[in-house]
């Protein structure tokens, strides 16, 4: 497949919470036929709730990590370290994972404990030591707990900011997977839904007019997806 269809087979997974197998994708010719394609998948599934938030889950994490962060979609695994994706600088990349997938929860990144404690510890105590070599009245007690207070603020602003290190509890794509934002109602997921839906996402994806995208447009000799 090409680029273009990569990326509408990910829109698709993302917007309706199904794989799309390889195979039956480079069958899929028009939007009508993924459509139906899509229908049939989403028969097949199970109606369990929990069930369908935790594919719809794995679905964006996968769809994410492809497109933004270059993974390979064989690759992206329920026991998949996540940090085998996210390459560079971790902090920037941490928040792009949950800009682009929406997980708001998502616990921030940890500060290494040989630069967290000994800036947690050390700065109260500087804030102490200064305030008795240099405080000498009935103001000292009062300064320095000022000075402390100030000093262990820094100290948190700091190790947020200098931290690295993924949560021990969020180190597989399993792990992260309940932090995904959910998915619309299935109930809503009409065949007529899921092939306005696809039209519109195709538009999206190509930067052509949904009024050109027609149920029967040929994705290759009509659309021009690469």
């Amino acid at each position: 497949m090409g680029l273009d269809a990569v990326e509408l087979v990910l829109a698709v997974e993302d917007e309706f919470a199904i794989a799309v197998d390889d195979e039956h994708a480079e069958n899929i010719t028009t939007p009508r036929q993924f459509a139906d394609y899509v229908v049939g998948r989403l028969g097949a599934i199970a109606p369990s709730q929990d069930r369908c938030l935790s594919q719809a889950g794995f679905y964006r994490i996968r769809s994410v990590l492809v497109r933004n962060f270059g993974a390979r979609r064989k690759d992206v695994r329920l026991d998949a370290p996540i940090r085998q994706f996210l390459n560079g600088d971790i902090r920037i990349q941490w928040k792009q994972f949950k800009k682009e997938t929406e997980a708001i929860r998502l616990p921030r990144l940890k500060c290494r404990r040989i630069i967290f404690y000994p800036l947690m510890v050390g700065m109260p105590l500087i804030g102490a030591a200064l305030s008795f070599l240099f405080l000498n009245d009935v103001r000292t007690w009062l300064l320095y707990f000022a000075v402390a207070l100030a000093l262990l603020g820094l100290a948190v602003a700091m190790t947020n900011r200098l931290a690295d290190v993924i949560p021990a509890n969020l180190q597989t794509i399993r792990s992260l997977v309940p932090y995904v934002r959910g998915i619309e109602n299935r109930a809503e997921w009409t065949p007529d839904y899921v092939l306005q839906r696809i039209i519109q996402i195709t538009s999206e994806q190509l930067g052509i007019p949904i009024e050109k995208v027609l149920p029967d447009s040929h994705f290759v000799e009509d659309l021009g997806m690469g």
